[in-house]
């Protein structure tokens, strides 16, 4: 019982945690494809990745219109110790000297300012698409969630079949070993078998609860996470439809999945990091290069003791020329460089790990269809072992210890098929995950 407790908790391994809305505790009957169906709609999860990806593709908008420059608006006020001239300078001075320009003490000027990059060197223009870039990386990991999260619900719900497979069999179980206790008890009353027989009855009898409990527990850990996943209290009651026998059909060729891993999102991901790392360079090479920037302003200025309002307006371009940073602008090419080439390092590496599961998930399918052919061999074995066991020792052929070692291995059996179904289509999913393509149903 211990080895199929670690197997249920592998098929539950690398689930992901979620926020929950509560909405009541009322058993839940779900089949798998209302399951995933509901996990791709309501998972809180996918809502918060969607967001980001919202707030990602806002953010490449917005250093787009960047280009288009800001325009503010300004104001201010100002009380000095004696007048001063309420404009930088006036047609006035020529016309009637100095005594006529306007002089005030209390100052406004508010008006308008506006501001245009014209020129950056290309920085400007690579960083919109450094942030387009990641729009794009927010929306193929939303994808990738979608897929991730379709597994968890899978691999999840295949784990509560198992696990109410497991419990039938252990009632079953129980329900023979009830049997047994009722004639061994009245054959023991007899004289016709030793006390000791029905001691180790109890003994296995009370082993087989015990294990009961334990599925039972396992079973509502299992219902509270796929129900958390779902959005819904993890505190309701979830019933899943029985374990299918249906094997998975693989739609595709070996080839056919070779072919189709390169749409991985890990993958996918590592190569548009590997843009970014590209454009981040350009921006670095920028600093070498001069920046052109154009300016406007319109300004009025008011004078309140002397009840006048002037105006100002101006457009200018400014140009700066880089000169000397102590070095740092090399140092950030440098780096800029190093990034880029540690990015292709890691899209080989992601192909790679890629193709080293999907290698792994290939073997682990064989297997399980398999290991299915298998289990269902033991279980009728099994199955018919301990019928004989129960009739030799109901006619006082044999003993205790092989009747309760055949129904041990009838549980086993049982509990093995149980697990091997659960794990066929749990792999089979996560051969979809790889892909992100349905190609095993």
């Amino acid at each position: 019982m211990k080895r199929l407790t670690l197997i249920v908790c592998g098929l539950t391994a690398g689930i992901m945690q979620s926020s929950v809305q509560l909405i009541g505790s009322e058993p839940t009957n779900l089949s798998l494809a209302q399951t995933v169906a509901e996990a791709m709609k309501s998972s809180p999860r996918l809502y918060a990745q969607t967001h980001r990806a919202n707030a990602a593709s806002r953010e490449a908008e917005a250093v787009s219109r960047s280009r288009y420059g800001e325009l503010n608006a300004t104001a201010s006020y100002g009380y000095f110790n004696d007048d001063q001239i309420l404009r930088p300078m006036s047609r006035e001075l020529v016309s009637g000297g100095l005594a006529t320009l306007p002089f005030d003490r209390s100052q406004a000027h508010y008006g308008l300012l506006y501001e245009v990059p014209l020129f950056l060197g290309g920085r400007l223009l690579n960083q919109v698409k450094i942030a387009g870039l990641e729009a794009r990386k927010a929306e193929a990991i939303q994808d990738g969630t979608r897929w991730q999260i379709r597994f968890n619900a899978v691999s999840l719900y295949s784990a509560a079949q198992a696990l109410d497979r497991v419990s039938t069999a252990l009632g079953s179980q129980m329900a023979a070993l009830e049997q047994t206790k009722a004639r061994l008890q009245v054959a023991v009353a007899a004289g016709k078998r030793p006390e000791l027989d029905r001691l180790k009855l109890l003994d296995e009898l009370e082993s087989t609860r015990a294990q009961l409990a334990n599925v039972e527990a396992d079973r509502t850990r299992v219902g509270a996470l796929l129900l958390a996943l779902l959005g819904r209290d993890p505190a309701g009651v979830l019933v899943v439809d029985p374990m299918s026998e249906t094997p998975a059909a693989l739609e595709l060729s070996a080839d056919d999945l070779h072919a189709g891993w390169g749409g991985n999102t890990t993958v996918h991901v590592a190569q548009l990091e590997k843009e970014q790392a590209d454009y981040a360079s350009k921006v670095a090479r920028s600093a070498f290069l001069p920046r052109v920037t154009g300016s406007a302003n319109y300004l009025e200025h008011t004078a309140f003791n002397i009840d006048r309002n002037l105006e100002t307006w101006g457009v200018s371009i400014g140009v700066v020329f880089p000169v000397f940073s102590g070095t740092a602008d090399v140092q950030r090419l440098r780096a800029s460089r190093a990034r880029f080439a540690a990015a292709e390092q890691a899209v080989v590496q992601a192909k790679l790990n890629v193709a080293a599961e999907l290698q792994e998930t290939l073997a682990r399918l064989r297997a399980s269809q398999a290991g299915i052919v298998a289990a269902e061999a033991r279980v009728a074995a099994a199955a018919e072992a301990a019928q004989i066991e129960q009739v030799r020792y109901d006619t006082g052929a044999g003993i205790i210890e092989d009747l309760l070692r055949a129904r041990a291995r009838e549980e086993s059996a049982h509990a093995a098929l149980a697990t091997a179904t659960a794990d066929r289509r749990t792999t089979a999913e996560r051969l979809n995950t790889i892909v992100e393509k349905e190609i095993v149903k």
